[in-house]
């Protein structure tokens, strides 16, 4: 059976299309990335399933964090942010980036210090993006960052990280 929401008539309604909002969104599959930045007091990241590609060239590019995160307001207040594109085979880093208090930027985890910056660097990930961010919009309780791509590396290739449903996958090949 399919839900379907409609403009409540009545107060509190709101959080029930807010949950058949995220229930929906539950859905659809998407990649999975970190968004890393140096601050004052240290490397801060996150792990963001809303990632997107807006424009080649120039290369642009999209995420939205909550504007209750104080990761986020950390990472939208730094002067430069890296976006780490994952493999399937980094789910265990996505998740520890996803919990809090978790470890972080450790060497087991792939993380390298790199001279002149103090922001470690993930020397094995699909893809690095580095940039700033030029828009940053409100939006609902989230903030919609658009970021001006300076800098890519390509890493290794592999089955890409993907979240659905509250959990991770790699998803195969279809037969056409």
């Amino acid at each position: 059976m399919s839900q379907t929401a409609v403009p409540p008539p009545e107060d509190g309604a709101d959080a029930d299309v807010a949950a058949l909002f995220k229930e929906g969104f539950r859905h659809h599959a998407a990649g999975v990335a970190l968004v890393c930045a140096a601050t004052p007091d240290g490397p801060v990241g996150a792990t963001l399933s809303s990632v997107a590609s807006v424009s080649a060239a120039p290369p642009l590019l999209s995420f939205s964090m909550a504007r209750t995160s104080a990761t986020g307001a950390a990472v939208l207040a730094a002067d430069a942010v890296t976006v780490y594109l994952l493999r399937a085979d980094q789910a265990a880093l996505a998740h520890s980036f996803a919990v809090r208090g978790a470890d972080r930027f450790s060497a087991e985890q792939g993380w390298r210090h790199r001279e002149g910056s103090d922001l470690p660097v993930l020397t094995d990930a699909a893809a690095r993006f580095t940039g700033r961010l030029s828009v940053v919009v409100p939006a609902g309780a989230s903030w919609l960052a658009l970021m001006e791509v300076d800098e890519i590396e390509l890493g290794t290739g592999g089955a890409p990280l993907v979240h659905h449903d509250r959990a991770y996958w790699a998803p195969g090949p279809l037969d056409a």
